[in-house]
C-alpha cells in the first residue's frame, strides 16, 4: 500500500494529481482544507494492484480541464468514495454556510462543493453561479419554435405566452399542434387562436405536419405544441424524431416543471436528448419551494435557458430572464 499526500490549490486540482500520480484506482482517505486557504488530499494505492510504469497516460493541463462535465464527474466520484470510506469533508465556517446554503436549494453536492472551491461569501457565490449560467434570447430565434416536455410540463400554456409576446412585438403567427391525445389542449388552442385572431392547425402525422408547415412559411413564426407523454416512451420519441427529417429550420425547447422533482427531470432530459434540443424553459416557478433543479440541468447538460414561467396567467406570467435574475431566484434573493 503506497500512502502518499497531495496539496493544491483547488480539491479538482488535488485530485488530478491523485489521479496522475497514483492512477484511476487510487482511495482518498481524507481531505482537508487547510488555513492558508490551499486543500490536502491524503490518497491511497494498492501496489499489488498497480499498472507496470508507463501504462497511465500522462494528462496534459489542457486535458486536466477540459470540460465542466469532467471535472464535475471527478468530484462527484471522489464525494462517494469518502462517503463509502466514512469521511466527512472539512471546510472552513464560511464555505460550511455556503455550502448549508446550496444544499438546501438543492443545489447537487458534486455542483456545490465546486461553487464552494470558488467562493467565500455569498457575493462570490452569486458572481460564481451567475458566470455558469447561459441565457437564450428568443428574439433571435428561429421561424418553427417546437415545445417538447412530459405530461404536466405546461407546455400548451407555455406556447400561448410565447405566441402572444410574438403578436405584442408585431409578429404574424401560427400555431400548429401535434397533441390530438388530450382533447382539452386543442381545445385551449382553438380558443386562444380565435381571441388571438392566428390560425390554428392540427397534424396528425409527419405528412400533414408537413403540409401545415407549409402553409405558413410566410409567417414570421410558426409555434408548435407536441404531445405530453412520459418520457421514457421511446416510440413518441422516434416518432418526434422524424420530423426534423423533413429539413425545416425547427428550433426546439425543452419545457421543463420546476416543481418536478430532480431525478424526474434529468430522467426526462436523458430521454429528449435524442432530439436537437436548442434551451430550456422552466415552468411553474411559483410552485418551486426550491429551484436549484435550474442551475443543475442548465449546467450538466450545457443548456441556455430561454424563459420562466411563474403562473396561469396568459400573456403576463412569463419571464425572459438575465443570468443575475436567475440566479437570484436560485439563491431565494430579492429581484
Amino acid at each position: 500500500m503506497k500512502i502518499k499526500r497531495f496539496k493544491a490549490k483547488q480539491f479538482s486540482e488535488a485530485l488530478s494529481k491523485v489521479k496522475r500520480e497514483l492512477g484511476k484506482d487510487a482511495v482518498i482517505l481524507s481531505s482537508e482544507e487547510l488555513a492558508d486557504g490551499t486543500v490536502e488530499v491524503v490518497a491511497a494505492i494498492d501496489l499489488s494492484a498497480e499498472k507496470p510504469a508507463g501504462m497511465e497516460k500522462t494528462l496534459s493541463p489542457n486535458e486536466e480541464i477540459s470540460s465542466l462535465k469532467a471535472e464535475i464527474e471527478r468530484l462527484r466520484d471522489a464525494l462517494l468514495e469518502m462517503k463509502r470510506t466514512g469521511y466527512e469533508l472539512r471546510l472552513p465556517e464560511n464555505k460550511r454556510r455556503l455550502l448549508k446554503l446550496l444544499l438546501g436549494q438543492s443545489i447537487k453536492e458534486e455542483f456545490a462543493l465546486r461553487l464552494c472551491e470558488k467562493a467565500t461569501d455569498l457575493q462570490s457565490l452569486y458572481d460564481a453561479i451567475t458566470e455558469e449560467l447561459s441565457v437564450f434570447d428568443i428574439k433571435n430565434s428561429q421561424k418553427i419554435i417546437m415545445l417538447v416536455g412530459s405530461t404536466g410540463a405546461g407546455k400548451t400554456t407555455t406556447l400561448c405566452k410565447l405566441a402572444a409576446d410574438s403578436i405584442r412585438r408585431k409578429k404574424k403567427i401560427a400555431i400548429v399542434t401535434l397533441d390530438t391525445y388530450r382533447l382539452g389542449a386543442t381545445y385551449q388552442l382553438s380558443a386562444f387562436a380565435r381571441v388571438l385572431g392566428v390560425p390554428l392547425e392540427v397534424a396528425r402525422n409527419t405528412s400533414e405536419f408537413k403540409e401545415k408547415i407549409e402553409k405558413h412559411l410566410t409567417k414570421d413564426r410558426i409555434f408548435v405544441d407536441t404531445t405530453g407523454k412520459n418520457p421514457s416512451d421511446r416510440e413518441y420519441i422516434e416518432d418526434l424524431r422524424q420530423i426534423y427529417s423533413l429539413e425545416f429550420p425547427i428550433e426546439t425547447h425543452l419545457i421543463m416543471s420546476a416543481s418536478s422533482e430532480q431525478d424526474f427531470l434529468i430522467q426526462a432530459y436523458q430521454s429528449y436528448r435524442a432530439l436537437p434540443i436548442q434551451c430550456l424553459g422552466f415552468t411553474k416557478i411559483d410552485e418551486a419551494t426550491k429551484k436549484g433543479c435550474i442551475y443543475n440541468l442548465s449546467v450538466l447538460y450545457q443548456k441556455p435557458i430561454a424563459y420562466l414561467t411563474n403562473g396561469q396567467t396568459i400573456p403576463r406570467d412569463i419571464i425572459f430572464p438575465d443570468r443575475e435574475t436567475i440566479t437570484g431566484l436560485i439563491l431565494q434573493k430579492e429581484c
